[in-house]
């Protein structure tokens, strides 16, 4: 009868083990690479675009001294969304 009852439990710890090993599923990290909803000042939608590609494109950057505002990027909006949340980035041209 004992070895009845040890045969009996191997297999649920062996199941135990078996299905105790397994990690929840987990969010997925985000992004390495962000892209931003830009604004120009007037509140229209210019393009979704990354910091970088943004200063390339519009020959600005976030330095505000001496500068014009030229754009504003928001983390989220898009082409028929007003701006949404606090301004990321403020790009600047200059003189």
């Amino acid at each position: 009868m004992r070895n009845l009852k040890v045969l009996m439990t191997l297999p649920l710890f062996a199941m135990l083990l078996l299905f105790s090993s397994f990690t929840p599923k987990q969010a997925p990290k985000d992004a390495a690479i962000v892209n931003y909803a830009w604004y120009n000042p007037a509140g229209q939608f210019i393009a979704w675009s990354t910091l970088a590609n943004a200063e390339i494109v519009s020959d600005a950057t976030t330095d505000p001294t001496n500068g014009t505002l030229v754009a504003i990027g928001y983390s989220d909006g898009g082409p028929t969304v007003p701006p949404v949340g606090a301004p990321i980035y403020r790009l600047y041209t200059h003189p």
